[in-house]
C-alpha cells in the first residue's frame, strides 16, 4: 500500500522516540520511505527480521494513535481579491482604484479560467456543514462601500453571473443616506437603499467593516489606541461593532457573520474581540492564498490580495492563481 506523508512522519517519530537506535530519512515528497536502518552503537546493518519487527512495532503504535487528518479533510487553496473604488474618474487607475473596463476584464479572465465565485456563507457551509465548493473557487471582496461599486461593479457581476462580498463603512452609509452628496462617482458612498438592493439581489453579500473605525490616527483601524485601557478599548470595539450590525438589520439586511478589518490592522486582542462579537469569519489584507479545511480556524484572517489598478488582469490573476497550483 502507498505510504502517506502523515504515516511516514509518524514512523519517523516512532523510530526517533523508541531508544534512539535508528535513523529514518524520509523523502521530501512523502510518497515513499527511502531509509537506511543502522544500529547506532554497533553500526551493524539490521537484518530483514529486525526491520520487520520495527515496522510491526511502528504499525502498532500508529494504530493506537489515529491520524489527525482524515481522508475527507483535503485542503482547498482559496484565492481572494480585494477591490476598493471602481471608476474612470479622478486618478484612476491607481493602487486602490480600477476602471470599470478593468473589472470587466477581471471577470472575463476568471470565467475563461473556470473560476467560480463564492461568498462567506459558502465558506461557512463548506467548513461547518461539509457542503461542497466549486472545483476552482475564488473570493471577490469590495471594501468601504463606494457608490461606484453600486454603479459599475453591481451590474457587471450580475451580467457575468458572479457574486462578491461588500464590506461598507457603516457610518459612511448613514451619512450618504442623509445627504445630497450621494451619487458622486469618484468619492461618495452607497446609501442604505442601494446596499439593500444589492443584498436582496444576491449579487453582493454584506459584511461588517466597522461603524467608524476607518481612520489611521489616533486609532489605527480597530486597534487599541496608545494609552487606552483594556476595558475602555473593549467597550469601544463592542459598541462600534454592534452599531454597524444594528444598521444592517435596520436596513432589512441580514446581520453580518464576517468582520473585515479596517486597513487590515489586526492583532490577538482584536481577533479575540471579533470572536466575542460572534463573527465566524474575518478578512485581512495579507497577501497570499488561504488553505481551507474542515477546521473552523481556517476562516479566521482570510488572506486577500489588493487589486492594484496599475496591473493588468493577466498580471494580477496569473500571479495570484499560480499560488493555488501544486
Amino acid at each position: 500500500l502507498p505510504i502517506s506523508r502523515e504515516c511516514t512522519r509518524h514512523c519517523a517519530q516512532f523510530v526517533g522516540v523508541h531508544g534512539g537506535l535508528f535513523r529514518c530519512a524520509v523523502s521530501s515528497g512523502g510518497e515513499r520511505v527511502n531509509s537506511r536502518w543502522m544500529i547506532a552503537q554497533g553500526r551493524t546493518v539490521l537484518t530483514a527480521g529486525a526491520v520487520l519487527a520495527v515496522l510491526l512495532l511502528a504499525g502498532g503504535w500508529l494504530f493506537s494513535h489515529p491520524m489527525s487528518v482524515s481522508a475527507n479533510q483535503s485542503v482547498i487553496l482559496l484565492p481572494a481579491a480585494m477591490y476598493h473604488s471602481v471608476t474612470d474618474a479622478g486618478d484612476s487607475p491607481a493602487q486602490y482604484v480600477i476602471s470599470p473596463s478593468m473589472l470587466e476584464s477581471d471577470l472575463q479572465y476568471l470565467q475563461a479560467h473556470g473560476r467560480e465565485t463564492v461568498t462567506i456563507h459558502d465558506l461557512l457551509a463548506y467548513v461547518q456543514d461539509g457542503a461542497a465548493l466549486p472545483e476552482k473557487p475564488v473570493l471577490l471582496t469590495f471594501d468601504d462601500g463606494y457608490y461606484n461599486n453600486y454603479k459599475y461593479a453591481y451590474p457587471l457581476l450580475r451580467q457575468y453571473g458572479m457574486q462578491a462580498v461588500l464590506s461598507p463603512v457603516a457610518s459612511l452609509t448613514e451619512r450618504f443616506s442623509q445627504t445630497d452628496e450621494a451619487e458622486q462617482e469618484a468619492w461618495s458612498y452607497c446609501t442604505g437603499r442601494e446596499l439593500r438592493e444589492m443584498a436582496d439581489s444576491g449579487v453582493f453579500e454584506m459584511q461588517n467593516h466597522s461603524y467608524d473605525f476607518h481612520e489611521l490616527k489616533p486609532r489605527k483601524g480597530c486597534l487599541r489606541m496608545a494609552g487606552e485601557t483594556t476595558a475602555a478599548y473593549r467597550q469601544c470595539f463592542l459598541s462600534d461593532t454592534q452599531r454597524a450590525q444594528d444598521l444592517f438589520v435596520s436596513l432589512g439586511i441580514e446581520a453580518p457573520v464576517c468582520y473585515t478589518y479596517p486597513y487590515g490592522a489586526v492583532n490577538a486582542e482584536a481577533e479575540a474581540l471579533t470572536a466575542v462579537c460572534g463573527f465566524s469569519v474575518t478578512l485581512r489584507c495579507e497577501e497570499g492564498v488561504t488553505a481551507l479545511t474542515r477546521d473552523t480556524a481556517c476562516l479566521k484572517s482570510i488572506r486577500r490580495n489588493n487589486r492594484d489598478g496599475r496591473w493588468s488582469s493577466a498580471q494580477f490573476w496569473d500571479a495570484l492563481l499560480a499560488q493555488t497550483e501544486g
